[in-house]
């Protein structure tokens, strides 16, 4: 099934407590339009954002004294040397061409909070791309609880492409029926 199918997941997972998984998604705006001398500068400095947000992120951990980003020996960072592995799943950050998303649990840092963080960065980098900014949350990442939970690479892509008007089209739909 495609992930649009589950887009009633989407919204209920929004406000269920239990979804304990939180995503904010970036994507370049007009990315298309790029030439590729300057898609090559800004994949590498996607890359930096995210390990930038991503230490910020750990350093949240310190400063909450709580654990802000998942732990679980099957993510894996892109700077990893074992992150050659095809699985997106568990790739967090995940950076995928223009769009780049940051996964923490729930009610730890803000989505404010990431995007100052982005903004920071840009402005070292001095990078004038804009993003369409998306966030949600998804309740597992599990694949065999997909039917009846959201999740994870459903919500990475929905987040990615929520800008899109065909997906606000099929959102509204799906928003009538629940």
């Amino acid at each position: 099934m495609a992930y649009e199918e589950y887009l009633d997941l989407y919204l209920l997972a929004q406000n269920n407590p239990k979804a304990l998984y939180y995503v904010v998604s970036f994507d370049v705006v007009n990315s298309k339009l790029m030439i590729p001398e300057k898609r090559t500068i800004l994949q590498k400095n996607i890359e930096i954002i995210a390990q930038y947000v991503y230490n910020k992120l750990l350093d949240s951990e310190i400063r909450l004294q709580k654990q802000v980003v998942i732990k679980d020996k099957r993510f894996i960072r892109p700077w990893d040397s074992n992150a050659t592995e095809l699985n997106h799943n568990f790739r967090d950050p995940l950076i995928y061409g223009d769009t780049f998303q940051f996964t923490v649990l729930r009610d730890t840092v803000t989505k404010e909070e990431i995007i100052e963080w982005v903004n920071e960065c840009k402005e070292i980098l001095n990078m004038e791309e804009e993003f369409h900014i998306a966030d949600g949350y998804y309740e597992t990442n599990e694949y065999s609880e997909g039917r009846t939970k959201y999740y994870r690479t459903y919500c990475l892509q929905t987040l990615a492409t929520l800008h899109k008007p065909r997906i606000q089209k099929e959102l509204q739909k799906v928003k009538k029926h629940i």
